[in-house]
This record gives structure tokens, sequence and C-alpha cells, in this order.
């Protein structure tokens, strides 16, 4: 835009903010004063410019939802595809998931009683029954509880949301009868939206309190609605929310459903691999031809033998009588005559071409800022890196995978282990817990986690590091084994059983060494 066309738009601007400023004092002269003071503000800001080459961009202002509702059917489906045939995206996926889940969250129990100590033989007991019931967690007995969790990790990158809904199955001894079965988004029926027969407010399926916006009831189709097999029954059926953990990622304070975490990415992530295969598309087909071959003679082809050579000919003298075609490959060390008029020219293939490498580079460098990962890590790519580099990458990329975790120990393990406890209370199995049903939420809250660790880059210097701040006061044990994913209680215990397990074996080889002295004394008197 030209200095005196940003001239004229700012005399505009001003015109009609003086306009709008004195009818507006009319009424109320200090809310006009306010009016000039927020157009100024608002004209002060290089992003509130409403002219020049970016006058287009004005995105609307709508609610979380309502961005969501309209976005939603079509970002899933690209962050589906994405993560199906995208090799980037996929393995990407599936190093998240390793890092974050491995071999499962799983809750710490850490009861007390009521003098505040730990109830150790309790706790041990509920450990051994949540282990136990890990292998049976799913209704459909496919997947483990630390499965469901790596199952439901893919979904919130893939969908933004998954839910879990609670079962009961005593059909195992022993074991306790809670089962969980993960339902998809899509399966939740969003066309019951808006005011209901009975005044709650529903959000695409999702039944909402009026006046606090907690789920009261979640509606779900009985079948999936993109099921190859048609089903008879197509109706709805309705959960309570007790019955439900709706797992979603809140980002805004109007939303009350997930998007998918890949969304930022995926349309960089399609548009680079469709330009990498076109650029192989490209290469292959530049690949098949060697050289070309141009002729004065208006019938010559391509094919066994040679045309024989001759003098100058006009381009409009046809191919002399019985000529033989030009030949369709090339041999090593062969001397091949031409015919006169004929000119042949190599191809040259420069595809991809130089800039290939470093706009690729480029672009999956934004996809791996977008997941939260690190170039290195993202793309399996070390070779320009140095060690420190790596290492501030790497520990860069632990805080995302830790958030990970603490998102589904928050959204996933506190409401599961409720539901655990319950169930176990009801079935009998559990220890003995005064007064759960007056305060159940004190036994709730006394769950901690051990989340999935990691080990030292440089076992060398981690260690000397780590003694350092166990002398300095700096670090506990218990932080230490909780930093590689260990518990420390039972790293004890186990040292203990390690150490009776030696002392045993010591006495075991010191016999033996006895007995092998006694026979060869004995072996040397005899000589």
């Amino acid at each position: 835009m030209s200095k005196l066309a940003a001239r004229i738009s700012t005399k505009i601007y001003d015109t009609y903010t003086a306009l709008a400023a004195g009818m507006i004092a009319m009424r109320s002269p200090g809310r006009a004063a306010g009016f000039r003071v927020h157009r100024g503000l608002y004209r002060s800001f290089v992003a509130g410019e409403a002219t020049g080459m970016d006058q287009n961009y004005r995105p609307r202002l709508r609610t979380a939802d309502a961005d969501i509702k309209r976005a939603n059917k079509l970002v899933v489906g690209r962050c589906r595809d994405q993560i199906q045939n995208n090799s980037y995206i996929s393995g990407g996926l599936e190093r998240i998931c390793n890092n974050v889940v491995r071999g499962g969250i799983m809750p710490q129990f850490r009861f007390r009683d009521k003098s505040g100590k730990l109830k150790k033989s309790d706790n041990k007991k509920w450990s051994g029954h949540f282990g136990r019931w890990n292998r049976y967690a799913d209704i459909s007995g496919h997947d483990s509880y630390a499965a469901l969790q790596k199952l439901g990790l893919r979904h919130m990158w893939s969908d933004g949301q998954f839910f879990i809904h609670r079962l009961y199955d005593d059909s195992i001894p022993g074991v306790v009868p809670l089962r969980l079965e993960l339902i998809e988004y899509d399966q939740l029926d969003r066309m019951i939206d808006g005011i209901m027969d009975n005044g709650n407010i529903a959000r695409r399926g999702i039944e909402l309190d009026p006046a606090t916006a907690r789920p009261v009831a979640y509606h779900f189709l009985k079948s999936h609605p993109g099921d190859y097999i048609p089903t008879a029954d197509r109706g709805t059926v309705r959960y309570l929310a007790a019955d439900i953990i709706h797992v979603w990622d809140r980002k805004r304070i109007s939303q009350f459903s997930g998007i998918s975490w890949f969304a930022a990415v995926v349309m960089e992530a399609y548009r680079m691999d469709e330009y990498r295969g076109i650029e192989q598309d490209g290469a292959r087909a530049a690949a098949i031809f060697a050289a070309f071959i141009k002729s004065a003679y208006n019938d010559f082809r391509i094919g066994p033998g040679t045309i024989p050579a001759g003098g100058q000919v006009s381009p409009d003298v046809p191919a002399p009588t019985g000529a033989k075609n030009a030949p369709t490959e090339m041999k090593s060390a062969v001397i091949q005559q031409l015919p006169t008029g004929t000119d042949i020219t190599f191809a040259s293939h420069n595809r991809p071409g130089n800039n290939y490498e470093p706009f690729v580079k480029d672009s999956l460098r934004s996809q791996s800022v977008g997941t939260g990962m690190s170039f290195e890590g993202f793309t399996n790519n070390y070779t320009d890196s140095s060690y420190a580099s790596a290492r501030s990458g790497s520990l860069e990329e632990r805080l995302g995978y830790k958030g990970q975790q603490s998102f589904i120990d928050e959204k996933v393990n506190w409401h599961v282990a409720a539901w655990f406890i319950e169930a176990a209370f009801l079935a009998g199995l559990a220890p003995a817990m005064p007064d759960y049903w007056r305060d159940p939420y004190r036994y709730h809250e006394m769950i901690s986690s051990r989340t999935p660790g990691w080990q030292w880059v440089d076992e060398r210097n981690a260690t000397q590091a780590a003694e350092k701040r166990l002398e300095l006061i700096i670090d506990t044990r218990t932080g230490l084994n909780d930093e590689r994913g260990q518990d420390f209680d039972d790293t004890v215990e186990t040292r203990i059983e390690e150490e009776k397990a030696l002392q045993v074996l010591y006495a075991e080889m010191a016999k033996t060494q006895k007995l092998r002295m006694e026979a060869a004394g004995e072996s040397e008197t005899a000589d």
C-alpha cells in the first residue's frame, strides 16, 4: 500500500471515530471518551490494523465449541489418514506412546491410618489386586490396562478425546470385577444438541447441567456410524456421567470437548508427504529415459537395427525403402553408427534438486515442534547434531512426555483408581477400610502414580551428579528412583531379598570350597 493510500485510510478511520464518538456523546460523554480511547488502542496494535496486505485476514470470534463443531469431522479424518499413511507421523506417535506409557502408568496405593502412618501391609495387598486386575481390565479381554492407556493416548492425538465406560464382570474369582470399555468420539450422538426437554443443555451428545456445566449424562449411538456391518438397531443409549470418563484436553474456557493434538501439524505433514511423493514420481520418470534421438526423416522409428548412413537429406524426404529402425537400448563398449541427419541428446536427471533436502528438513522441523518432539527424535536423524544439542533436545522432549503422563494420570488414573477401590470394596476384596462410605474421597486422594522413567544418557556422569545431589540434600533417593520409573520401597525390598539370597549363596560356596580343600588335603596325604 502506498503512503498516500495509508494516509487516506487513516483519515477515514479517524473521521468515522469522531462521528461515532459525537453521536455517543449526545447521551453519554463518558462512554464517548472511552470509545475514542479504545479505538486508538485498537489501531496501536499491528495485529489490529484493518488495512494493508493482511486486511482480509479476519478470523471470526467464536466459542471453542463452535470452532470444534465446524471443523472436527474433517480434522479427525485427516489426522487419522496421516497416522495410517505418513511414516513420520506414524513413527512419531509410536515413539510418543512408548515414552509416555510404555509398561503403563500405574496407581500407587499410599493409604495411611488416622495417625498418618503408612499401612504397608494393606497397600501391598492393594497393589497385588491391581496388578492382577491389570490383565483383565478390558471388557473385550483383548487389552491390559496399560494397553488401554496406550490406545487412549493414540486417540488423543488422532481424535482429541475418547470415553471410558465402566462395566462389571465377576466371572473371574478373586479379581476385582471392574471392567473398562473404550468408546470413540464418533459414537457420540451429536444430533442431541441444544436445550433438552428436562431443562439441561446438550452439546453434541453431552448432556450438561445448565447451572454448573457439569456433565449429567452422555448419549451414544448403539453402534459405530462408520461400521461396514449394518445393524437393525441404530438407536441411542444414555449413560450417566458417573459411569463415563470423558478424556479430553481443555484449551479454552468455552470448550466442552477436545480436538486432535495433531490439528496444527496435519496439513503441513500432508502437503510435505504429497510433495515428497511427487518428487519421487518425477525422479522415477526422469530415470527411465537415458537419451533422446532426433532425425530428419518423417517416419523415423525407434527399434532394432539402424537406418543406413547416407548423405544430407531434406526433412521432407522419407526414409529410404528397407531402412531399419534405431536401437532402443545402450550397451557398454559398443560403437553405434547413427544415420545422417540424426542427433542424440542425453537426459540429465536433476530431480529432486539441490533445494529438496533443506526444504524437507525445514518442514519436518516445523512438524516436530507441533508434536513437542526434538527434530532428531521426530526424524530419527542425528547426523547434524552434537552431543550437547541432542541431549538438550532430549531433555526438553522428555518434559513434553512428562506433561502427557500427568495428563493421563489426572484424566484417567484418578477416576479409574476411584472406580477400582469402590468395586473392590463392594466385592469384599478390599482390606479393612473404616468409614469408606462416609468419606470415600479421603481414600481416593491418597493414590499417587508411578510413571515410566528414562535411563540416564551419560550413566557415569549422571551417577556422580546424583551422588552430589544426595550429599547436598537437594534430592532424595525416592526422587532419583522416580526419575527412572522405579518405586523406592520396591527397590529397597528387592535389594534386601537379593542380599539374603547372596548370603545363602556365599554360605553354600564356602561349604563347597571347604569340601574341595579337604578332598585336596586327603589326596596329598595319601600320596
